[in-house]
């Protein structure tokens, strides 16, 4: 374990999922290739022509069309992302539930490239837990409060407290520039643009969405404020804040200057969204000739290890500054009388002085910190 990060050893590791909605219709390949950023679309060619990629057991050609039901399966040897090696805070535990403060860099629960460095699975390991069924998500970058049910009933039950809105969640951020001194409900329906890594975008035919703000501080170049999500949409409350032209301060996606010159604020013209969305996904994590560049997956056999494109690359350790954006969960409260709260993060406080390094190493290259991506690559 490198000092300051968690890191995981490589292994083979096959991935299961039933077709989605959006996948019938399209072919094999044009779903690995569309819907996976994280290799470059030969990989996935490779991949499918070999037998890594099967459907429903059984290899299939590059043009075989994706049907309902279909079990899509994809061994590979997996190389888990590095995360933070901040402990895990128990904020409360109980028979019935568990409360946890998860630092920013750890998903919440097993997803995409992610098993291991997870919060469920190091309560698992490290705290000798089990049955743990998670009543609400955040954010991989996003810090705080997570809620965690020990049985199933009281997982239904409070998940079902949540969908009738009868828990009342308060978020603290850290925005860019004079966030407006008066109170402000942002109604803005919200639209998913870019599945392969979750750009969402304020658009008319998105799905209803409210965040009630309120400013706490400003020191002439940042803002904290308090957010009140009152739906739970993904990145809403990072979308809100681009919208209203105050993205969180140092968030490499929303706050990336690939957005334009007025950074997203006001939404963006229906005809520029996908170009957009491409333009942001680019800037934000390596490009595929990058990753073809470094290796020629046309000489692969069947074996996931011997065609491990990452077991041959050598990628930068991320700097603590690309493992954490400004967007704390800091209070739940139920309305059958529980609540539950976290202690501000450093950045939230008004005399907080991180936030003057975004001048000259964050803004000045477009969002990206010093200019690189996470994990860039080492030549």
């Amino acid at each position: 374990m490198t000092v300051g990060l968690r890191k995981v050893k490589p292994y083979l590791y096959v991935y299961q999922t039933y077709a989605k909605q959006r996948w019938l219709g399209m072919t094999v390949f044009e779903v690995f290739s569309k819907e996976f950023h994280d290799r470059p679309a030969e990989v996935y060619r490779q991949a499918i022509l070999k037998g890594r990629i099967k459907i429903n057991g059984k290899a299939v050609p590059l043009d075989y069309v994706i049907r309902n039901s279909d079990l899509v399966e994809n061994t590979v040897h997996r190389h888990e992302p590095v995360i933070t090696d901040t402990p895990i805070e128990i904020v409360h535990q109980s028979d019935s539930v568990l409360v946890v403060n998860k630092p920013s860099s750890i998903p919440v629960h097993p997803t995409g490239r992610y098993r291991y460095n997870t919060v469920i699975h190091l309560l698992e390991y490290e705290n000798k837990m089990n049955d743990l069924f998670l009543v609400n998500r955040i954010d991989r970058l996003t810090s705080g409060l997570v809620l965690i049910a020990r049985d199933k009933n009281k997982a239904a039950y409070m998940m079902q407290e949540m969908r009738e809105r009868r828990i009342h969640k308060t978020y603290l951020a850290r925005v860019k520039g004079e966030f407006p001194a008066d109170a402000i409900e942002c109604h803005e329906p919200i639209e998913t643009v870019e599945f392969k890594v979750g750009v969402n975008i304020v658009s008319p035919t998105g799905k209803p969405c409210s965040t009630l703000f309120k400013r706490l501080s400003y020191n002439g170049l940042t803002s904290v404020v308090q957010c009140e999500p009152l739906t739970g949409r993904t990145h809403q409350i990072r979308v809100h804040l681009q919208f209203l032209g105050h993205p969180i301060a140092n968030d490499p996606i929303y706050g990336c200057s690939e957005w334009g010159k007025d950074m997203g604020k006001g939404g963006l013209d229906p005809k520029a969204v996908a170009m957009t969305a491409n333009r942001v996904t680019a800037a934000v994590f390596p490009s595929e000739q990058e990753l073809v560049d470094h290796d020629n997956v046309d000489d692969a056999d069947a074996d996931p290890i011997a065609n491990c494109v990452e077991c041959r690359l050598k990628r930068s350790d991320p700097i603590p500054e690309q493992l954490v954006i400004w967007l704390h969960s800091w209070k739940y409260k139920g309305d059958s009388g529980w609540d539950f709260e976290t202690s501000m993060p450093d950045w939230a406080h008004e005399s907080y002085q991180g936030d003057q390094q975004l001048v000259d190493r964050f803004w000045a290259h477009g969002g990206l910190w010093d200019g690189k991506a996470p994990g860039h690559f080492i030549d």
